[in-house]
């Protein structure tokens, strides 16, 4: 037997209250001496005895009828086993949680979807009139107000019936929580949630124990314990051939350089793939296609090059074909390029000189923009400008993707405070150090306690002084220096992979004579080191910061310091910096499933309305919020994947901007979970698997029934009431 009310035992006290009104109200006997009473003392004593008894009946009903109610509002249950279907006594609450993830959709000729969802139809079968159900979904588990429980049944089938997969990433153990929180607010004696679902490990997160403890916990603490079943469906693994992710050799793209894109080709299935067919295109149009084979567990990288002939939005596809694959969902990855045909960057020179040569930026400037004698006509897409510290506040800075600061130093506060919404607006900020430098004023101006633009706080300048001349003067005169060199790349950089040992770029001959030794970045998530000197020092350090990046250099880029411009990689070194920090679009144009798209408009163009072409859907007009000169678009129902293209009205193809939405591909990843982790669950929190519809009936208690026996509880507290009031009458 179990209560579904056991807070109200305390009830049970007030079965002493019968008593006690007894032996408060007891008769008192007053002795008086008659002498004829001896002849009946007899009498009265079998007359006492008679009055004993029926007080002490009395006592025992009165109690039992407050003892019966005190049970009744318990709401006691009796169990017991025997075959058949559910008890109609036994109420059940039901959550029905289903898996939509797109990897349901996986399988030929019925999908685990659809399989999921007949076994989920003939669960809901077995529910009876007052058993209450929830339908749930992974995809949206947790999220918003939770939803009523539903006792019409065929609005639940319904439900079920008519749901679709979703592309949004599985969080099994979010919406798992979110059932168990659902059950704890029903009221129905028994309490279950089944899980319809392929069983894909990937999105249970079982390496999580934090989470999973939690789950245990929450488990053991209900009031009633829930009875959890994973219901598989699809026990066959699918075939799967699925583009899994795309890179481009170059951050930013312009018109007059060629770009390689790199496309990750997986076999994520139960079989070896032969002859997939990939085709790559560009704006719609197919440019080149190849097959491939690929062994169980396989990998192939795809490289297709392409060089774009017009500045704008573009946006590029790849996509495979094979006659094994049973998953279409994965077969295609869509990606937006913005094609620049122009990068203007501003320099700030601190010591800026007659002879270009002379300048702190000299070698810099000439670095971002090179000239090909050979090749008059040749040309780089960066475009440097370059002024003194005190233009800096005279400036538009927002007319420029990168401001680099050289040598700079000291920046009055309200130059800072230009900088710092430029860098958060998406703009980078590079930052090279030298002889000018006032480490004092960086700290306290660019730093700011870790709140400014300054990685890191600079302790101080390691080298010798200024007076002895340039480092590569120093070096070619043969005296003895402690030089350190460039050393390894410490973390992933996109600007950096071309100077990496595989690479074939040795740039540890480079030698460093000055260089600004930095604060331990410990604990700072924003902020990484990208690059150290031979001893281990940071070189280059990286901070994000709103949507933009800051880039320091801990050397100088010209020859005081260093002889890092007389080396081969010093140009496209520094090339590659300022590309990277330039490469963000903002607002992005490559969204994830259920992240909002946003446009931007300026100019002539803020002022016309903007249509939104997205897939599956008619065509959207687009609501405008105005902020100055700009007019910003969004659009938040990007729940399906694809290409989204926003136009002016009546705007040329040309000034279409295009947008490209992807589901997580992790979700390709077809395997599933495995023995040991059906025993983890169940020892977790007690589920249990069901590889059928036996187990899975067996399980939910098919074969189990029971009563609650509030109702007889009260029906024999009426009837006692009369008893009761029978033996009143009688004893009067």
């Amino acid at each position: 037997m179990v209560f579904l009310n056991l807070l109200l035992a305390g009830g049970l006290a007030a079965v002493s209250a019968p008593v006690i009104i007894h032996l408060l109200h007891k008769s008192k006997v007053v002795p008086h001496d008659w002498g004829a009473m001896m002849f009946l003392e007899e009498l009265l004593a079998e007359h006492a005895r008679r009055m004993r008894m029926h007080e002490i009946l009395l006592l025992i009903v009165r109690a039992l009828i407050v003892g019966c109610l005190s049970l009744a509002l318990m709401r006691p249950v009796v169990k017991w086993a025997s075959a058949g279907v559910r008890s109609p006594a036994m109420h059940s609450s039901a959550v029905v949680l289903l898996d939509d993830s797109y990897s349901m959709n996986a399988g030929r000729p019925q999908s685990a979807w659809k399989e999921a969802q007949e076994t989920a139809l003939r669960y809901v079968d077995t529910l009876q009139k007052g058993d209450d159900a929830t339908v749930l979904f992974t995809s949206g588990a947790g999220r918003g107000a939770p939803p009523a429980p539903l006792f019409d049944l065929d609005r639940v089938r319904e439900i079920v019936r008519t749901a679709q997969p979703r592309f949004e990433k599985t969080d099994m153990p979010g919406a798992i929580s979110a059932a168990l929180q659902l059950l704890e607010t029903r009221h129905n004696p028994q309490r279950e949630l089944v899980v319809f679902s392929d069983m894909q490990a990937e999105g249970w997160e079982l390496q999580d124990g934090a989470r999973w403890s939690y789950l245990s916990s929450s488990v053991r603490a209900s009031r009633l314990k829930p009875n959890i079943v994973l219901a598989s469906v699809a026990a066959r693994m699918p075939v799967n051939a699925a583009l899994t992710e795309m890179t481009m050799s170059r951050a930013v793209v312009d018109c007059y350089s060629p770009v390689n894109f790199n496309f990750t080709i997986a076999n994520e299935g139960s079989e070896a793939l032969q002859d997939v067919a990939v085709t790559f295109s560009v704006d719609g149009s197919p440019k080149t296609s190849k097959k491939v084979n690929l062994p169980l567990n396989g990998r192939e990288v795809l490289a297709f090059e392409h060089t774009f002939d017009k500045p704008g939005s573009h946006y590029v596809a790849c996509k495979l074909r094979s006659n094994q694959d049973q998953l279409d969902e994965d077969d295609e990855i869509l990606h937006s390029v913005l094609v620049i045909d122009r990068l203007p960057v501003l320099i700030v020179d601190g010591d800026r000189r007659s002879s270009l040569l002379a300048s702190a930026s000299g070698f810099f400037r000439i670095a971002l923009s090179p000239k090909d004698r050979d090749d008059p006509t040749w040309r780089t897409v960066i475009e440097p400008t370059v002024i003194e510290p005190t233009e800096l506040k005279y400036t538009d800075i927002s007319k420029f993707k990168v401001v680099a600061l050289v040598n700079v130093a000291a920046l009055p506060g309200s130059v800072v405070s230009d900088l710092e919404r430029f860098v958060v607006a998406g703009g980078g900020l590079f930052l090279a150090l030298g002889d000018h430098v006032q480490t004092e004023a960086y700290n306290r101006d660019l730093y700011r306690q870790g709140s400014g633009l300054l990685p890191a706080p600079l302790e101080r300048m390691q080298g010798p002084s200024k007076d002895e001349g340039p480092a590569v003067q120093v070096a070619n005169k043969g005296v003895s220096e402690d030089f350190v060199h460039l050393g390894g790349i410490v973390s992933g950089a996109p600007a950096l992979d071309l100077f990496r040992p595989e690479r074939g770029q040795d740039w540890s001959k480079a030698r460093i004579r000055n260089y600004a030794l930095t604060a331990s970045l410990a604990g700072k998530e924003d902020v990484r080191t990208l690059a150290s000197f031979s001893n281990g020092a940071p070189v280059l350090i990286q901070k994000k910061m709103g949507e933009g990046r800051v880039l320091l250099l801990t050397t100088s880029v010209d020859t005081r310091w260093s002889d890092l411009p007389l080396h081969p990689f010093y140009v496209p070194l520094m090339q590659s910096l300022v590309l990277d920090l330039a490469s963000a679009v903002i607002p992005p144009r490559n969204l994830r499933v259920g992240q909002a798209l946003s446009h931007v408009a300026t100019g002539e163009a803020a002022r016309k309305a903007h249509t939104l072409i997205a897939p599956k859907i008619e065509p959207v007009a687009l609501n405008a919020q105005t902020q100055g000169a700009l007019a910003v678009f969004t659009f938040e129902n990007t729940a399906g994947p694809g290409l989204y293209t926003v136009a002016p009205e009546g705007a040329p193809a040309e000034e279409r901007v295009y947008y490209t939405v992807s589901p997580d591909r992790r979700e390709s990843d077809l395997k599933r979970l495995k023995d040991e982790d059906y025993k983890k669950l169940e020892t977790e929190i007690g589920a249990h698997h069901a590889e059928d519809w036996s187990s899975l009936a067996r399980m939910i208690g098919l074969d189990a029934g029971g009563y609650e026996i509030s109702q007889y509880l009260i029906m024999a507290a009426v009837a006692l009431c009369f008893v009761e009031i029978f033996l009143t009458r009688r004893n009067a």
